[in-house]
């Protein structure tokens, strides 16, 4: 299975690969809104509660579940499912 980032369409073979990749995209930006949905690019606003956090997050504009870890505020695994 590939891992594609929405930001910039590139394709990655493991999902840590792809985790590392979105901490680049994070590091150029400062504030970040929430998580980004991988069924449709918008944005999930992200609770401070969830934070540190490892479970199901539904999207509110397509309604798609990911599973996600969240780690000190920043996405570090998310997949659809």
């Amino acid at each position: 299975m590939r891992f594609k980032c929405v930001n910039c369409d590139i394709e990655f073979d493991t999902i840590e690969q792809l985790a590392q990749h979105k901490r680049q995209h994070q590091a150029g930006s400062q504030s970040s809104s929430g998580v980004t949905c991988l069924g449709c690019g918008n944005s999930i606003p992200l609770e401070p509660s969830k934070s540190n956090y490892s479970g199901p997050l539904t999207c509110p504009n397509c309604h798609r579940t990911m599973t996600v870890v969240i780690e000190a505020g920043e996405v570090a695994i998310a997949r659809l499912g």
